[in-house]
């Protein structure tokens, strides 16, 4: 029997006589429904349980682990069932002195999907005084936008507190892209941290898509030793991010100290630190005091530590970066960000800040590069660009105000909520079809536009099944090229002779 130190008394935590080796989250529930405070839980090494709900602590001081508490595949897995509707593995938010150990938890999205709406693989944190633990687990491959997130209480007055987050294995965690069905975002944090006087420390995290460990204010935390890798398959938004406005924006007392931020494929920013960073021109800067130091940065990283729109604080001293790969253009493309960060880019500037963009006490490490004018939202790089694309007949169908349908080294394509067909070079057009609906229309919500390369090598747009544009090249259009360069589309026939371009817009 162990013994647990809860409130200031040494109660007894009261393991299951054997171990769970098989059954669902109901197994498990019933175990804790009938333990009551300080059960512990423990599954069977390689014990696989497959879920279709979540699995529930409830009541302070449980644990959920396997037995002789193994760190390598041994440990046992809880899965998402297929053909469930469930996403969230493991909840033990709201409660004090949990503790979450040596298990694996599989999201099990590349078989199972994602799922809109749905929640990340671990809740914790919540309405806690704290001694909430997890420590020696595996999350991976959510189905919906975390792999684990310490949430907050909600109550300005009661914030969640003291939750320890130590050696966990975290990722793969989401994708690229946005669903086809709902036009959410595929990206996933590695760990989410909404939560004050916490501790994340010794986690490795490889193979998150949106954040590797997001920061949401948290005032008084500390993120340490951990290793942040990027998928080695799908673009990373961010390594480690201090850029939300929870706790009315302060972080103060946070430190990011001696981590080794990764770039494999590629991570957007290592490091990045205020309101404007993730954003457009937040009027409401971030505050500190922050420290940041001590931390490695290296590979294919385009902008390794970034800050604007900060007050009351940072020092930034000590970072590592000379492993970051240089030159940048020969891992990222920055053709579609601002052309102050361009500067900066094309450079191969690796510390970056806005001067008019930091107010306060700020001591920032030598090396530090300033942008030439207010430098907002870094998520714009990305893999090398191409700049031409190819469609072949009945390949190329959007609906309007979907987004660019050819994104290329400094141009776009994209087709617009009112037919307009246009093409735009940093961000300016330099062509359009013109054929917009008459007296102002709009193609609605959902779009009643069409454009598309048909299988009959026509290209043109619709509203309501109703053609509005054409090239004319019906029967003789065997490829669509759009180009990087004037005149921007052009049909060819099967020859690979131009029988239409912009120059000759019906």
């Amino acid at each position: 029997m162990k013994n647990v130190f809860t409130g200031g008394l040494l109660l007894p935590a009261l393991a299951s006589a054997a171990c769970i080796s098989s059954g669902d989250q109901n197994t498990i529930n019933s175990a804790f429904q009938s333990g009551g405070q300080n059960a512990v839980v423990q599954l069977c090494p390689n014990a696989l349980i497959q879920i279709t709900d979540i699995v529930k602590f409830t009541a302070d001081g449980q644990e959920l682990s396997t037995q002789g508490y193994p760190t390598d595949s041994s440990r046992a897995t809880i899965q998402v069932a297929v053909g469930s509707g469930a996403s969230t593995l493991i909840s033990a938010r709201d409660l004090n002195n949990i503790r979450i150990k040596n298990i694996q938890l599989e999201g099990n999205r590349q078989n199972a999907g994602f799922l809109s709406g749905g929640d990340a693989n671990i809740i914790v944190g919540g309405v806690t005084s704290g001694g909430q633990v997890i420590s020696n687990v595996a999350s991976r491959n959510p189905r919906s936008w975390s792999c684990l997130h310490v949430i907050g209480s909600g109550q300005d007055n009661n914030p969640c507190r003291n939750v320890t987050l130590t050696n966990n294995d975290i990722g793969p965690c989401g994708q690229s892209g946005t669903d086809p069905a709902s036009g959410d975002g595929l990206w996933a944090d590695g760990i989410s941290l909404d939560c004050t006087a916490s501790l994340v420390q010794g986690n490795t995290i490889t193979g998150s898509t949106d954040g590797g460990i997001v920061v949401f204010g948290s005032p008084g935390s500390t993120v340490t030793g951990n290793t942040v890798k990027s998928s080695s398959q799908y673009l990373g938004f961010g390594a480690i991010n201090l850029v939300d406005d929870e706790y009315d924006g302060s972080y103060a007392g946070v430190t990011v100290t001696n981590n080794n931020i990764i770039g494999d494929k590629l991570f957007n920013i290592g490091i990045g630190v205020g309101a404007n960073v993730w954003s457009f021109n937040d009027p409401s800067a971030l505050s500190g005091p922050v420290t940041i130091t001590g931390n490695t940065i290296s590979g294919q990283v385009s902008f390794p530590i970034a800050v604007n729109g900060w007050t009351n604080g940072i020092t930034v001293t000590g970072n590592t970066v000379s492993g970051v790969t240089s030159p940048k253009s020969s891992f990222a493309d920055a053709s579609q960000c601002s052309q102050a960060i361009q500067s900066v880019f094309n450079s191969n500037a690796n510390l970056i800040y806005y001067p008019a963009g930091i107010s306060g006490s700020q001591n920032l490490q030598s090396g530090f590069v300033a942008t030439p004018g207010n430098a907002t939202n870094f998520l714009c790089s990305s893999l090398p660009l191409p700049n031409s694309v190819t469609f072949q007949p009945g390949q190329l169908t959007v609906v309007s105000d979907s987004g660019p349908f050819a994104t290329l080294h400094n141009v776009i394509a994209q087709y617009q909520g009112d037919n307009n067909l246009v093409v735009l070079q940093a961000g300016s057009p330099v062509w359009a079809s013109g054929h917009t609906l008459p007296n102002g229309g709009n193609c609605g919500s959902p779009s009643g536009c069409q454009l598309k390369f048909g299988s009959d090598g026509n290209f043109a747009s619709f509203f309501n099944g109703v053609q509005q544009w054409s090239t004319n090249t019906s029967g003789s259009g065997k490829s669509l090229v759009v180009l990087n360069q004037a005149p921007w589309i052009q049909v060819k026939d099967g020859s690979g002779n131009v029988i239409w371009d912009t120059t000759k817009n019906q």
